[in-house]
């Protein structure tokens, strides 16, 4: 998939080479002679903010203390990233009360996985490492009474927005949607899964359940994915979104720094999930990454050299660039062709055809109907789809 991009600054290069949580000697060296060339240390740290790194990037530029980086420059990073940190800290706290006042009291098996826990489990300071929300797995038939009492305790509806609190409208939601966001009474968003593939057959949820493995944060103890498993899902997921957050290249970093990481053990992984060429891509980028010039990296293959264009494409560029390569995408759960095979492309095809036909929670957010009767929404939906798309062709209607 060919994407254009220019030649990254010396802020993008710097933000590339600073996205581990340790640096070599030559990667130190390198660092200090883009922080020459560094225009302003204001745009740096927007960017940085933006690509969620900013703390993780001023604690390396605190240790490397470049002369060009004056005290006032150096306080004013200091102070962007402690508010960061804060927010992150906050994350990880709603992460443990969601278990306390949640999950246990249900008794509901679950693994977190990305975020906080990632940071939790495999960084040195987990408070580097800048989370949005929480993403947390659990079994579908489990779903709507977590849901209830999530209502109960305060929580309130994000995605669907219009999600009501009663039994019938929550199995509605979990019917219909993979994800269900809510905000949990401190502002943190909270995304109940109970699939992580968007229905593609590559990941079962009772199967990721049953191999779950406990992981202690302050004097909570939480469940997520095996190391090797996790490695090979966050090579999938953050390639279907074509590396375009830095602090996903940490992630990748972190893992494979980390005692439990066995690179055998990841590479058996992806082949029993059929990621193999994906695993090896991500690896050949990493190491890529790992220089000041990545795109004149030996390590490149053809495959690695699609990932690294893309991430730059979508780092130059922004959301814009990421969505105009999503709309390429071969499938939905891959970004690129070769990760997968022309009879799964064919697959994926269908389904997304025949998922057009069903009903989604706008459905029944416009006309509630009991579950006797909700069979009525697939003939109510293509109806709708016509008077919307009638609607965008003539808008003066």
């Amino acid at each position: 998939m060919p994407a254009h991009f220019d030649r990254p600054d010396a802020r993008l290069r710097l933000l590339i080479l600073l996205a581990r949580l340790t640096l070599s000697a030559a990667q130190r060296k390198a660092a200090l002679d883009l922080c020459r060339d560094m225009p302003a240390w204001d745009d740096l740290a927007n960017l940085a903010e933006r690509q969620f790194l900013l703390p993780l990037v001023y604690r390396h530029l605190h240790e490397l203390a470049p002369p060009t980086l004056s005290p006032n420059d150096a306080e004013q990073l200091r102070q962007r990233a402690l508010g960061i940190i804060q927010r992150n800290l906050l994350i990880t706290g709603e992460q443990q009360r969601l278990v306390a006042e949640l999950l246990e009291p249900l008794d509901i098996p679950y693994l977190f996985f990305k975020g906080p826990a990632l940071a939790a489990r495999y960084y040195d300071e987990p408070a580097m490492r800048s989370s949005r929300d929480i993403d947390l797995l659990v079994p579908p038939q489990r779903c709507v009474e977590l849901l209830e009492l999530a209502f109960q305790r305060g929580y309130r509806a994000l995605d669907p927005e219009t999600l009501t609190p009663d039994r019938q409208s929550l199995a509605f939601a979990v019917r219909t949607q993979r994800v269900v966001s809510l905000v949990s009474p401190a502002g943190v968003c909270i995304e109940f899964h109970h699939d992580i593939d968007r229905g593609a057959g590559i990941y079962q949820t009772d199967e990721l359940l049953e191999k779950r493995v406990a992981y202690r944060a302050g004097n909570t103890l939480l469940y997520a994915m095996p190391t090797c498993e996790l490695f090979v899902y966050i090579c999938l997921h953050h390639t279907r979104h074509f590396w375009s957050h830095l602090h996903w290249l940490v992630d990748l970093d972190a893992i494979q720094r980390h005692p439990d990481f066995d690179a055998a053990a990841a590479h058996a992984c992806a082949e029993r999930r059929g990621l193999a060429s994906t695993v090896n891509a991500c690896m050949a980028f990493y190491q890529a990454l790992a220089a000041p010039e990545p795109e004149h990296s030996p390590h490149l293959s053809r495959r690695s050299r699609d990932m690294l264009e893309a991430c730059l494409a979508t780092l130059q560029g922004g959301h814009e660039a990421e969505l105009a390569l999503r709309r390429r995408r071969p499938t939905p759960e891959f970004g690129f062709p070769w990760q997968t095979t022309a009879a799964y492309r064919r697959a994926s095809r269908v389904r997304g055809w025949v998922g057009r036909f069903q009903p989604e929670y706008i459905d029944y957010a416009l006309l509630p109907l009991p579950s006797g009767w909700q069979w009525l929404y697939y003939a109510i939906r293509p109806c709708r789809a016509l008077t919307r798309r009638g609607r965008s062709l003539w808008p003066g209607q």
